[in-house]
């Protein structure tokens, strides 16, 4: 499937990571500046061709006016599932997720706090991969993402690789701020419109719930609750 992306972020993501194929790169003709210098670079070290169109053609190539005269053509991202050997650091799955807007949120914050790899459930979200990209800053293709068929898959990974797992859910959890995260660990939450499962329940390390500042009954949505978590684990590491 070929897809079109727009705008200096997304290209210059797409090229810096190649985490999908790339067949042109589109740019507009007479027009000139760092980052167009800087993505005809990056096209012609990875000899991908470059095509120079006018502002007009471009116009009525994209999808809206924001593309600033940079687009480029390129397959769904590839999605590796999980290596080998063990990965390290701050690991994050999020399962429930259904809005191509949400992913991108949840990916900017993630990438932005130092995660070291996001896992997700295998599905196909290649007819809005544009979209995420866009809303996530380029963070979709910076982002190490992992991608499993079923939970088993995780819990047998984590358990074969000695990896902590913490989970945001209420039942016998401590606040979040007393809680002092390992070096390793892979922080489970469930997505707006399921929680965590009760198998994955059942393997967790430590479960912990994010403290408000006053008392409020509802659940914050899921991009939100990935911050608070993400930048109390920056604040953490600190140290």
């Amino acid at each position: 499937m070929e897809l079109l992306f727009e705008g200096k972020i997304s290209v210059k993501a797409i090229l810096e990571n190649q985490k999908r194929d790339i067949f042109q790169v589109i740019m507009e003709q007479g027009k000139r500046n760092k980052d167009f210098g800087y993505v005809y670079y990056l096209a012609k070290q990875r000899n991908i061709p470059v095509s120079y169109q006018t502002k007009e053609e471009i116009q009525t190539m994209a999808s809206s006016s924001t593309h600033g005269g940079l687009l480029v053509k390129a397959g769904v991202q590839h999605h590796p599932g999980l290596p080998d050997h063990s990965l390290s650091g701050f690991l994050c799955h999020i399962d429930g997720i259904e809005d191509p807007y949400n992913l991108g949120s949840i990916c900017r914050s993630l990438y932005a706090a130092g995660c070291n790899g996001l896992i997700l459930m295998e599905r196909d979200w290649s007819k809005v991969e544009p979209l995420i990209l866009k809303a996530s800053a380029g963070a979709f293709e910076h982002l190490s993402i992992y991608w499993i068929q079923k939970e088993e898959d995780l819990i047998y990974y984590l358990k074969q690789h000695a990896i902590p797992l913490v989970m945001a859910h209420r039942k016998d959890a401590i606040s979040l701020y007393d809680y002092t995260f390992p070096e390793n660990f892979c922080l489970a939450l469930g997505g707006a419109l399921r929680g965590i499962s009760a198998q994955l329940a059942e393997h967790s390390t430590q479960n912990i719930f994010l403290e408000y500042g006053r008392d409020c009954r509802y659940a914050l949505d899921t991009a939100s609750t990935v911050s608070a978590f993400g930048f109390e684990i920056v604040r953490q590491r600190r140290k």
